[in-house]
């Protein structure tokens, strides 16, 4: 094998570990967050655990455990496009990372490089920082 080859092998696997990587602790972290979430309710998710119980059949207090079961829905609902978010958003900077390096390897100038490292920095402010929750009304961070 000479130079060529072993420098494409090696980028390659950097390549996919780190994706992958990423892609791994992202799904354990989620897990992870279930399975606290889940508590000690005998292995059900608490959603499941108030669709197993019968509904009351005072109007208060259904009304009360509806306000409940809809609260945690959407608390799950929120989890969920939270983490598929940041896998996205994961995707994205890796992928545009990919490209920094291609562009490197090319030899782009250095201001296409630094015009891809605004857009990835954007990316991390708006996702990871909320910079622009902090223009919304009533919103703070």
């Amino acid at each position: 094998m000479d130079n060529t080859q072993l420098f494409m092998i090696a980028t390659a696997a950097i390549v996919v570990l780190t994706l992958g990587g990423g892609v791994a602790l992202a799904l354990a972290l989620y897990q992870l967050s279930r399975v606290l979430a889940e508590g000690a309710v005998a292995g059900a998710a608490p959603t499941e655990a108030m669709a197993l119980e019968a509904a009351p059949t005072e109007a208060m207090a259904l009304a009360l455990w509806k306000k409940e079961r809809d609260a945690e829905r959407m608390r799950g609902a929120r989890l969920t496009a939270a983490y598929r978010t940041g896998v996205m958003v994961l995707l994205w900077l890796g992928l545009l990372t990919a490209v920094e390096f291609v562009a490197n390897l090319m030899g782009v100038s250095t201001v296409a490089m630094f015009m891809i490292a605004l857009v990835k920095a954007g990316i991390i402010l708006q996702f990871f920082m909320h910079v622009s929750s902090l223009w919304l009304e009533g919103g703070s961070h």
